[in-house]
């Protein structure tokens, strides 16, 4: 029997849990509801070392994390190195002397004590486990490296251009990305070049994927014949494949096995006037999906990227099923702290992620955000459509959409929902029998609906049933977004 047929008398046999009442106040959800807070950052573009809530940033870059949970973060615009450790921001190296016109301090390139050395713009770091770390020191067009008290160039010249040899003869134009494997090898996103750079221990500087001629273009295929544009971070996985931003492309590429290939984005025409593509925006399959000049990126455990999708002021997620989701951000360039499916940020542009958090370098408003995040239990956030007198219906971050005839509505403070059509979405497998009984299984639960309750009730021919009641009935995570009437569903058992 379907859905069709409404048994007026039909009581459930479920456990108890969460109640809501979908009225015109905004309300929680039950348990701990993840949220983006900010780290560290006064938000005034300020150089400020101590405690995270008076620290000063200056457009903060790329972030790497230590094992011992240290987050180290390429303050670009304060010409420094910064470190956020036991509760306390600190400057690891860098030196401010003079500002330009416009107030901000002006780079160097000077080598020595961490103190009195000099940056350029720096845009990523990158640590080894000795506790060495690598800097892109990008308006130097030149590596660093800063180990004990001291700050060396590890590579290049200073001077733009596009050499291989030896590190001291080698040059590169805008250096952005770093990343390191387990062999010591120093991975170098090219910007301007084009091309991923790759440095030996032993100091010797090669093409490793790209063309050298540094020009712009895009080709998936071997290494010496793929093509780049503007490549901006990199990350390794666990088994070294090589992840690249390719932010004038729009794409996440990676190489794997010799191969550059394209793992999610979608390329549409080129900007006029420029060697870009236009960017965009579109969660999906990781072929349709769309991404606006991202900058950053890391690998989760799992293999997961996490894509900072700079323009779009969102934080992403391409996961390995192959799907584009979006974590936080609601495509609004601005600052608003909360609940990760209405909090705000400005211009994402580096990640990292340690013990279950994610961390993000928030250029625009000058500080380091956090948020929780556990591998195994990624969930998207719902895109909202703007309100309207329909209720949206948003479960695990995708809108469920419902015949015109079996719509969602209120009635006496109660949002009522047709009752098959919310169980299939979350998951359930949803069976009637002769004799009223309605038995909702999902792997090993199972919820039985019988005879006898007024809970449910019929809309042309629907069996409906209320929000409340059945999140009671069910274990849901629920949650009234008045400024978009709409309903927001998590599984807290997770997605399956």
């Amino acid at each position: 029997m379907g859905d069709k047929v409404f048994k007026p008398t039909v009581k459930t046999v479920l456990a108890g849990f969460l109640a809501l009442f979908l009225l015109d106040w905004p309300l929680p959800l039950w348990g701990e509801e993840p949220v983006l807070g900010v780290l560290t950052g006064s938000g005034i573009p300020e150089k400020a070392d101590g405690l995270p809530e008076k620290a000063g940033f200056n457009t903060p870059y790329g972030l790497a994390v230590d094992g011992q949970g240290r987050i180290y973060v390429a303050d670009c615009y304060n010409n420094s190195i910064r470190v956020i450790a036991n509760g306390i921001v600190g400057t690891v190296a860098g030196s401010i002397k003079d500002a330009d016109s416009y107030g901000f301090p002006l780079g160097g390139l000077v080598d020595g004590d961490v103190n009195k050395a000099m940056f350029n713009k720096p845009r990523a770091v990158v640590v080894d486990g000795q506790g060495t770390i690598y800097v892109a020191d990008t308006g130097n067009n030149v590596i660093r490296k800063i180990s004990q008290g001291k700050v060396t160039t590890y590579a290049g010249t200073g001077k733009a251009g596009f050499r291989n040899g030896s590190a001291r003869e080698a040059q590169f134009n805008a250096p952005g990305g770093l990343a390191l494997d387990k062999a010591g090898n120093l991975y170098v996103a090219d910007t301007l070049n084009n091309v991923i750079r790759k440095i030996s221990p032993q100091g010797l500087v090669t093409t490793y994927a790209g063309k050298n001629t540094g020009e712009a273009g895009y080709r998936d295929g071997a290494l010496a014949e793929a093509q780049f544009n503007e490549p901006a971070a990199l990350a390794l996985d666990r088994e070294g494949n090589l992840y690249i931003v390719d932010s004038g492309n729009q794409l996440i590429r990676r190489i794997a096995k010799d191969r550059v290939e394209t793992v999610a984005g979608t390329r549409g025409t080129l900007l006029s006037g420029t060697d870009y593509i236009q960017g965009g925006f579109r969660d999906g399959s990781r072929t349709e999906a769309a991404f606006n000049f991202p900058k950053g990126i890391t690998v989760l455990e799992n293999g997961t990227l996490i894509i900072a999708d700079t323009w779009n002021s969102r934080v992403r997620a391409v996961l390995n099923t192959g799907q584009v989701i979006t974590l936080v951000g609601t495509g609004e360039n601005g600052k608003a702290p909360g609940p990760l499916y209405q909090a705000v940020v400005g211009s994402p542009v580096g990640v990292a992620h340690y013990n279950n958090k994610l961390y993000i370098a928030d250029a625009d408003n000058n500080l380091i955000w956090q948020m929780p995040l556990n591998p195994d239990e990624l969930k998207a956030i719902p895109n909202f459509a703007p309100p309207s007198e329909e209720i949206q219906i948003w479960v695990n971050g995708v809108r469920l959409e419902l015949a015109a005839d079996n719509k969602p509505y209120i009635q006496d403070g109660r949002t009522i929902l047709p009752l098959r059509a919310i169980c299939q979405k979350l998951g359930y497998r949803v069976e009637w029998s002769a004799d009223g009984t309605i038995t909702i299984t999902k792997g090993n639960r199972e919820k039985v609906f019988t005879a006898g309750d007024p809970n449910l009730r019929n809309n042309n021919g629907y069996t409906m049933v209320g929000l409340r009641y059945l999140a009671e009935s069910m274990g849901y995570k629920v949650e009234w977004v008045p400024m978009y009437r709409a309903v927001v569903i998590t599984d807290s058992q997770g997605v399956e």
